[in-house]
C-alpha cells in the first residue's frame, strides 16, 4: 500500500501543478530549470535527509533506523571527512547550522540533536512536538517542515514562534521536505516530486517552481524511494548543491535569480 501511495504521489504532483496553472484563478508561478555546472561523487548508500554548505564542507544528515548519522564531506570531491552514527532507535531527518553547532532533527522521536561544527562532538538536545522532516536556519530562527503544507519557525530552543502556510497559486502544498534558506528565500523539496519550490517566507507563496527532472534523469535512481532531497548553497560562489536519497551524485547548479 505504501509503495502504491508513493507511486501515485510521484506521478500526481506534476499533474497537480498543471491544474494550478490552467484552472486556478490565482496567477501561477513561473517554472525554471537549474543549469548544471559540475558534479561530485556522493555515497549511494546514504539516505540523504538534509545538507548544508559551510566553509568548503558539506554537512549531511542521513536517515533510516539503524543507519542514521551526521557526516562531513569535502565539497570539492565529495570525500567523507567524518561521520558519527546515531542511536539505532533514531530516524534522522534534516540538519542546519546555528552558530558553531549543527542541529539535526528526527522523524518521530521529537528530538533535535546538536553537534559541534568543528569536530562533531555531541551537544545539548531539544525536545519538540510532532514530526521532523526538513530544517534550515537564518542563524536566528530555525525553519522546519513536517511533511504538511506548513513551515514552522522555531527559536534556538525549538519553541514555536510562528507558522508559515505554503500555497501554490492559492492552494496548499503538502509534503514539504528538505529546506534551504538563501538570500531571504526558502527553497523546499517536495516529497516524491522532481521539483524544488521557491517560497516567500513572509507570506508562504510559492514564487517559482524549479524543475529538476533533468538531474533525476541523469542520476537514474534505482528505486522510486530514492527521491530528490538535498539542497545546499555556497554563498561565495552562488552555486547550489542538489542531491537525493541514495544518489551517487551531487549536482552543482546555477539557479537564475
Amino acid at each position: 500500500m505504501l509503495k502504491t501511495r508513493r507511486l501515485i504521489l510521484r506521478f500526481l504532483f506534476p499533474a497537480v501543478l498543471g491544474v494550478f496553472v490552467f484552472c486556478n484563478g490565482n496567477a501561477a508561478p513561473p517554472t525554471i530549470k537549474p543549469h548544471i555546472v559540475g558534479t561530485i561523487p556522493h555515497d549511494s548508500t546514504a539516505f540523504t535527509q538534509g545538507i548544508f554548505f559551510d566553509r568548503g564542507k558539506l554537512y549531511e544528515s542521513d536517515g533510516l533506523y539503524g543507519n542514521s548519522r551526521i557526516c562531513v564531506l569535502d565539497a570539492q570531491n565529495g570525500a567523507l571527512i567524518k561521520a558519527v552514527p546515531l542511536d539505532s532507535r533514531v530516524f534522522a531527518e534534516g540538519c542546519a547550522k546555528m552558530g558553531n553547532a549543527i542541529v539535526q532533527i528526527s522523524w518521530r522521536e521529537e528530538t533535535a540533536f546538536s553537534w559541534s561544527l568543528a569536530d562533531l562532538t555531541p551537544g545539548p538536545v531539544c525536545i519538540y512536538s510532532g514530526q521532523g522532516w526538513g530544517l534550515t536556519s537564518d542563524e536566528k530562527y530555525f525553519y522546519m517542515s513536517d511533511g504538511s503544507d506548513t513551515i514552522f519557525v522555531r527559536n534556538p530552543s525549538f519553541t514555536l514562534e510562528r507558522k508559515i502556510p505554503v500555497t501554490l497559486a492559492g492552494k496548499p502544498v503538502r509534503n514539504l521536505n528538505e529546506l534551504e534558506l538563501v538570500r531571504g528565500t526558502l527553497y523546499a523539496n517536495v516529497w516524491f516530486s522532481d521539483s524544488i519550490l521557491e517560497i516567500n517566507p513572509g507570506n508562504g507563496h510559492v514564487t517559482r517552481i524549479i524543475d529538476c527532472s533533468e538531474l533525476v534523469k541523469r542520476e537514474n535512481p534505482q528505486s522510486s524511494d530514492f527521491v530528490l532531497n538535498g539542497i545546499a548553497y555556497n554563498n561565495k560562489t552562488g552555486k547550489f548543491y542538489l542531491t537525493g536519497k541514495k544518489w551517487k551524485t551531487i549536482f552543482i547548479v546555477d539557479i537564475a535569480k
